[in-house]
């Protein structure tokens, strides 16, 4: 995951900027780290297909996982809603099924507060989704005011006990990171020899 974050992100700086926004949002919010690499990794994909950068990916990614955390969701709602706003950048606008399907069965409320943060009348959004005139620019709106709108909240569930065994699973991931990368070298080792023994 970690090479294909590095083949989407085009560089060292961005590639740099997402393994901080992903170990950041994976530490805020008790998501586990595998998860949010790879919806994080194809998110980024797509909005730098659509001419953003990993700073919009971030916003995009987090603004949906506190939305998803602090309205009683879990990874898989996340997921779902990632791949989601990931179709959005790769057609380039958004349309009635990603926004009042995908991600309206995963996150209660989404059509009524893209609508707020676009100052569109509910019915003036159904037209203009109907018209396919409503864009990218939107979309990112809609994305920061959805941590506006849940950041408190989703920080208070992450720091709840009942998140307890959430925080437990992202330590445990990160240090299952940390060693692994640890021993990589002597495990690729390891393979190549053996490799070489069998070739």
């Amino acid at each position: 995951l970690q090479i294909a974050l590095q083949g989407v992100t085009g560089g060292a700086y961005e590639y740099a900027r997402a393994q901080e926004a992903i170990q950041k949002i994976s530490q805020d919010l008790n998501v586990p780290v595998l998860e949010a690499t790879q919806g994080f990794t194809r998110l980024t994909a797509a909005v730098r297909g659509a001419g953003g950068n990993v700073g919009d990916a971030e916003i995009v990614f987090r603004g949906v996982t506190e939305a998803i955390k602090a309205t009683g969701g879990n990874a898989e709602d996340v997921q779902a809603s990632l791949l989601a706003m990931s179709q959005v950048f790769s057609k380039g606008k958004v349309s009635a099924e990603e926004l009042q399907g995908q991600l309206g069965e995963r996150l209660p409320g989404a059509v009524t507060l893209f609508a707020e943060a676009t100052n569109r009348t509910l019915p003036q959004l159904a037209k203009d989704l109907q018209e396919g005139t409503v864009g990218l620019n939107d979309l990112m709106k809609f994305a920061i005011a959805l941590s506006q709108r849940y950041q408190k909240d989703a920080d208070k569930m992450a720091k709840s006990t009942d998140d307890a065994g959430a925080r437990m699973k992202t330590a445990l991931d990160k240090l299952k990171l940390e060693f692994g990368n640890f021993f990589k070298p002597v495990g690729a080792g390891f393979q190549d020899l053996i490799a070489q023994i069998a070739t």
